[in-house]
């Protein structure tokens, strides 16, 4: 409904799920996560990674899988075509931040990344505009282009981000949050 005014209930993480695990040291790789269709921009990141030269982990498939695969020039961008809630976890833990070039009405992966303390580096659209505090939690850009991409990647290492800052900024996507919200939004309608 255009011109209402609007409570707005963010989808839920689980935050006992999704974790800054300590156990778990950086390992130095970018991650992209998601199913592999044309509208998540993974042909995006891979024309900007084959550029940098970092280490990119994409988890996920989908129908653009292979053709993704032949984008590849750089040794360092690596598919793992599955992961498990714990597997994710452990990914998110373990990269340096999260890239999401996409535009999503949300972007759960986002959300979840940051209950484990990783930043996002973000196209600034959609949900990602909601998640993502340019130069707190994460590095905002501003055209889905592997220049502005390159760019953001290399704001994001000569910045600094706090993982606790991040996660307490995922809080407010809570399972809990979600519940109360949603409670006090059915509480309060009038029935006629």
């Amino acid at each position: 409904y255009y011109s209402r005014d609007v409570e707005v209930v963010y989808p839920p993480v689980d935050l006992k799920v999704f974790y800054r695990d300590p156990k778990i040291k950086k390992q130095g790789y970018f991650l992209a996560v998601g199913r592999m269709v044309h509208y998540k921009k993974f042909d995006l990141v891979i024309s900007a990674f084959n550029r940098l030269n970092l280490p990119l982990l994409i988890v996920g498939g989908g129908p653009e899988s292979e053709n993704l695969k032949k984008l590849v020039r750089s040794s360092k961008i690596k598919f793992l075509p599955f992961a498990n809630e714990n597997e994710l976890r452990n990914l998110y833990n373990g990269a340096e931040a999260l890239i999401f070039p996409q535009v999503e009405d949300f972007g759960l992966v986002a959300a979840e990344a940051q209950a484990c303390g990783l930043p996002v580096i973000a196209y600034s659209e959609g949900g990602a505009r909601e998640i993502v505090e340019n130069r707190v939690t994460g590095v905002l850009f501003n055209n889905q282009t592997p220049e502005d991409l390159i760019v953001a990647v290399k704001k994001f290492l000569l910045s600094s981000f706090d993982e606790k800052v991040i996660r307490e900024s995922a809080k407010r996507f809570s399972k809990v949050k979600f519940k109360s919200s949603i409670l006090k939004i059915v509480n309060n309608l009038n029935f006629v």
